[in-house]
C-alpha cells in the first residue's frame, strides 16, 4: 500500500513540474577580459560613455575610468538600470572596461545608466 501511494505522489510531482513555467532568463553583467574584435573597431576612445549593441544580440557597454570598477544591473518596470561603482583608487590616465549585458526581455525602452548613483548620460549608442 505504501508503495501505491508513493508511486502516486511522486508521478503528481513530476506532473506538477511538466506544468510549472520556467523561470525567466535573468538579466547578465560581466565585465569583459578579451573584447571581440567587431566590438573593438566600434569603439570611440574620445567617448567617456558608450553603449553598442548587435542586433538582436547583447549591448555592450565602454566606460573609461581612472578607478576600479563594478557593475550590476536590475530593472524596473520598463527600466533597465545598470549600476557603475568606481573605486577611489586612481590612477593616472583612464582604462577602458568593457562590459558585456545581456538581456532576454525586449521590453525595456529606457536605460538608466547610474556611476556611483548617480544617472549619467551615455555619450554614444552605437548599433552595430
Amino acid at each position: 500500500m505504501k508503495k501505491i501511494v508513493l508511486l502516486g505522489l511522486m508521478s503528481l510531482l513530476m506532473l506538477g513540474a511538466c506544468n510549472a513555467t520556467p523561470a525567466a532568463d535573468p538579466l547578465a553583467i560581466h565585465e569583459l577580459t578579451v573584447v571581440p574584435d567587431n566590438i573593438q573597431k566600434n569603439i570611440v576612445s574620445n567617448d567617456r560613455i558608450q553603449l553598442l549593441h548587435e542586433n538582436n544580440a547583447s549591448y555592450y557597454l565602454v566606460y573609461y575610468s581612472k578607478g576600479n570598477v563594478l557593475a550590476s544591473i536590475t530593472a524596473e518596470g520598463n527600466r533597465l538600470i545598470i549600476q557603475l561603482e568606481e573605486g577611489s583608487e586612481q590612477r593616472k590616465e583612464a582604462q577602458p572596461y568593457v562590459f558585456q549585458i545581456n538581456v532576454k526581455n525586449p521590453e525595456f525602452d529606457t536605460i538608466d545608466l547610474r556611476i556611483n548613483s548617480q544617472s549619467t548620460p551615455i555619450d554614444r549608442m552605437t548599433i552595430m
